[in-house]
């Protein structure tokens, strides 16, 4: 990646800094975001003529909530950790990201980072869901904040005890809840789920919850009781559904390409479940059962974040 970006940076540096009488500060972009290549791992901010990046891991903005009053934190070794630059002329993430940079504008005045500061992410997670069809929005946002950092152009030098670079908002995954179609699939374990791409919805019941004779159940969700919600990065195998059920009856997740972006748990709430027998063409004889699973109140939790569907139509489930 060091290397990448120090290409990256060589580029620039063709367009050779100009002599200028501008003096630097401080850093002001006031309210603008932070954006990112989307041809790298880079984050910058620009606003008028200035521009700021910061290069570290992406390990360091994983989609995971970070606990109270613990942000991961990242010591800087480089020099190009993070840089500001003015330029003379507007500048914005387009051109910055840009494979060659335009010779215009050009760089008036560069400061590096010195190694030793700190760099803290603080990650939190917002679900917001759709009061109609309860499609849940989840939504990561990182702030970024500098601590103990000391810039130079090797003429002079700024420092900051505390500087806030921004927040940066890496993903907005969306859980839709919605599976048309989809006929409710049994794992060996008395599980059962409905699959819309790679977006799953897992029920997972006490043995004998769905029984051979008719008649009308309330099951409270708890440690023995669950419904949960998972969502991967891929369609999981399309239509393969022997695979699929691997991945939704999963007790961990599996490797790669298959890469879980959301898990929410419910463990509050109700799942009513109404049996009624199925007859044979002759109406004589009960061939099998038929359980509609309709949840009520049911709050699904990601670390300490949580949000409610009050009422949902799971379906209906056949056993013989």
């Amino acid at each position: 990646m060091k290397k990448v970006f120090s290409a990256f940076v060589c580029l620039f540096l063709l367009n050779s800094c100009d002599d200028g009488d501008i003096v630097v500060e401080t850093f002001d972009f006031g309210s603008v975001a932070v954006q990112k290549c989307s041809n790298n791992d880079i984050l910058l901010k620009t606003s008028g003529n200035q521009l700021m990046l910061l290069n570290i891991s992406p390990t360091f903005f994983k989609n995971e909530e970070t606990p109270l009053n613990t942000p991961r934190a990242y010591t800087l070794l480089y020099p190009t950790d993070i840089i500001y630059r003015s330029y003379s002329g507007g500048v914005t993430s387009s051109s910055i990201c840009a494979t060659i940079p335009p010779s215009s504008p050009s760089v008036v005045d560069e400061y590096n980072v010195r190694p030793g500061g700190t760099v803290e992410v603080t990650t939190s997670m917002i679900p917001t869901v759709d009061a109609t069809s309860l499609s849940t929005r989840i939504s990561y946002s990182h702030l970024i904040k500098f601590k103990n950092v000391q810039f130079t152009n090797n003429t002079s030098t700024i420092s900051f005890p505390e500087y806030l670079f921004g927040t940066y908002t890496s993903a907005n995954n969306t859980l839709s809840f919605s599976f048309p179609g989809a006929v409710p699939q049994n794992c060996s374990d008395n599980k059962i789920y409905l699959k819309n791409g790679g977006e799953f919805l897992l029920v997972d019941l006490p043995a004998g919850s769905y029984p051979s004779v008719a008649g009308t159940q309330t099951i409270s969700l708890g440690d023995t009781a669950k419904v949960i919600s998972r969502m991967y990065s891929t369609s999981v195998a399309g239509s393969n559904p022997d695979y699929s059920a691997v991945v939704a009856c999963a007790g961990s997740t599996p490797t790669a390409p298959v890469v879980l972006s959301e898990e929410w748990i419910a463990t509050q709430g109700t799942v009513t479940i109404v049996t009624t027998e199925i007859f044979d063409a002759s109406n004589t004889t009960v061939i099998g059962y038929k359980h509609n699973l309709t949840f009520q109140n049911i709050v699904y939790q990601k670390g300490t974040q949580s949000f409610t569907h009050p009422q949902y139509t799971f379906g209906d489930y056949t056993t013989n």
